[in-house]
């Protein structure tokens, strides 16, 4: 029978090509892993800096070309309203007929 094992998620850097993570891992000589490489965003150093990262990121989401394409259609105005019905029917998938 496999042992599996639960995911452990920590956080290091690269430093000279090499990750360091922040805390060492209780694994065993050997134990073959798979390393998934997720960046960190950082900080923002002062406030200022905050303010205008979130203008940027808010105004380069609103020029994206599918933003606001379902803006016309009927049965997206009350969008709350579309997804519950949506959700319904997956209800609906989800017991057998027989």
């Amino acid at each position: 029978m496999e042992k599996k094992m639960a995911l452990i998620i920590e956080e290091g850097k690269v430093i000279n090509g090499h990750i360091i993570l922040s805390n060492p891992l209780s694994l065993a000589e050997g134990t073959e892993v798979r390393v998934q490489i997720e960046p960190v965003d950082p900080v923002p150093v002062n406030k200022d800096d905050a303010q205008n990262t979130d203008s940027n990121e808010s105004e380069d989401f609103a020029n994206q070309p599918f933003f606001g394409m379902w803006a016309d259609r009927e049965e997206m105005r009350d969008s709350v309203a579309w997804v519950r019905k949506q959700r319904e029917k997956w209800k609906e998938r989800l017991t057998r007929t027989e």
